[in-house]
């Protein structure tokens, strides 16, 4: 009678519909974004190739990020990520069906038995058949864990997205600043072959008595500066590449061939950057950020519903006897239904507990969410901010090394002529170098102030294939 009335109770409560308990998650809105700097004449509203690092025309760069984005081990971790978050997300939606297992045993004892006074008695039962569980989800416990589930799942997908605009982001970077070492070693050996000649010119001056001794040594004094300063500047260089390697998943120094020195113009026309106002929905760590609020947020369900009892259903279809041989026959078939019903009614404080622990996780996510944000504002408009000096800065060193090559190569001819003296061209040759060497490094700092505003504009707004598999495979499952 008690089991009748109790799956009767069960079966009006299902008919009558389930109760979901908890908070239900609402996005925060994404405001669309209004960028002071974007306003700079540096910038165009045309709307960027979708692989923005094709603008450059490098094929190099090209085949770099293009391998890097199938190769580096940060993406394969993440992607490994996001499939172990996808597995997850089906075993907590089938947790809201019966869970049935098909298993035989078989029992063979000697003991007591009370109905035979005591005596000894040998017994061997077979059991073979199909044993069946189900939590009956009431109060939607089942479902806001699928629901954090699914949630933590588009985060992780969310997370690979914003992996893949680094790893684009960090190869252009290191392959810029490779070009720009490689340029300022080029730029120090060309001055050595005109301080050589320098030294020279003094060391005859001297021979001819018209020159100093103190020409000769302030000449080589310059020449050795110059010259100690290059492995500097082939240290970066190397360690460029080696990075470069790494993030295409290779060994350091697989690369020096492919990165030969080549010369690499700075970006010289206004940038596209199209629609920005979209800023918070392009940038993939904000999303991410929005989805661990969403998991965070069904997580404070799953505790509610903590506080209500948890009614399940276990059963068992099939044969039971007491020898192996017949056991499949119809005199042997058996079947059991066991509802049963558990509460945590006199540990109410240890539930209520958890479910604050929860409630302050939530608040938790809610604040990095804001965090998110108000951080993908900063780095877009310090980016934007930055190139946009950058590109002013260019435009002055460029017109600071021109005047510095005319004033070293007439300083040189006046030496000549013996109406300058020594220091004089020798502080033209130090400005020209220093210009030359600035030129470089402006150039650079160009193209890396390019790469920080796609990266912080959230890159590529396509799907890579890595992320596109894994949204299908969400789907599918």
């Amino acid at each position: 009678m008690v089991t009748r009335i109790l799956v009767t109770a069960m079966a009006s409560a299902l008919l009558a519909g389930c109760m979901t308990v908890g908070p239900d998650y609402k996005a925060p809105p994404m405001q669309p974004v209004s960028l002071h700097g974007a306003s700079d004449a540096a910038f165009s509203v045309e709307t960027p190739v979708a692989s923005w690092w094709a603008q450059f025309g490098d094929p190099v760069l090209e085949q770099l990020v293009h391998d890097a984005l199938g190769d580096n081990l940060d993406l394969q971790i993440g992607l490994a990520r996001v499939r172990a978050a996808r597995s997850v997300f089906v075993e907590k939606r089938l947790d809201q069906l019966p869970h049935v297992t098909a298993g035989g045993s078989q029992d063979r004892r000697m003991q007591p038995d009370p109905l035979v006074g005591g005596e000894r008695v040998f017994t061997e039962t077979y059991q073979l058949g199909f044993d069946a569980g189900w939590e009956l989800d009431l109060f939607g416990r089942q479902r806001r864990a699928a629901e954090a589930a699914r949630a933590d799942l588009g985060a992780e997908r969310d997370s690979l997205a914003d992996a893949q605009v680094m790893v684009a982001a960090e190869v252009a970077r290191n392959y810029f600043e490779l070009r720009g070492s490689q340029k300022r070693i080029a730029v120090a050996r060309d001055t050595l072959v005109n301080l050589h000649e320098t030294q020279r010119l003094t060391e005859t001056r001297l021979e001819l008595g018209a020159g100093s001794e103190l020409d000769v040594q302030s000449s080589r004094a310059r020449l050795k500066a110059i010259e100690a300063n290059i492995p500097l500047l082939e240290v970066a260089e190397v360690q460029s590449r080696h990075r470069l390697a790494v993030l295409l998943g290779q060994r350091p120094g697989t690369l020096d061939a492919l990165l030969q020195p080549r010369e690499i113009p700075a970006f010289a026309k206004a940038l596209p950057l199209g629609d920005t106002s979209d800023l918070l929905r392009q940038r993939a760590d904000v999303r991410m950020a929005e989805r661990r609020l969403a998991a965070a947020t069904a997580r404070v369900g799953v505790a509610t519903a903590d506080l209500f009892p948890r009614i399940s259903l276990s059963g068992f279809v099939g044969f039971l006897g007491g020898n192996a041989n017949g056991l499949v026959n119809g005199n042997n078939k058996a079947w059991s239904l066991t509802p049963s019903i558990s509460w945590a009614a006199f540990d109410f404080g240890t539930v209520r507990a958890r479910l604050r622990a929860s409630k302050a996780q939530a608040d938790g996510a809610a604040a990095e969410y804001e965090k998110a944000v108000l951080l993908a504002l900063e780095d877009t408009e310090n980016a934007l901010t930055r190139y946009a000096k950058e590109q002013a800065r260019l435009r002055i060193v460029v017109d600071q090394a021109e005047a510095a090559g005319r004033a070293a190569a007439l300083a040189e001819l006046q030496y000549r002529e013996g109406s300058e003296d020594f220091l004089a061209l020798l502080d033209a040759q130090r400005n020209k170098l220093q210009a030359d060497d600035a030129l470089a490094q402006a150039q650079a700092s160009v193209n890396v102030g390019v790469v920080g505003i796609y990266k912080a504009l959230g890159g590529d707004s396509r799907p890579s294939s890595a992320v596109a598999t894994a949204s299908v495979g969400a789907t599918k499952g």
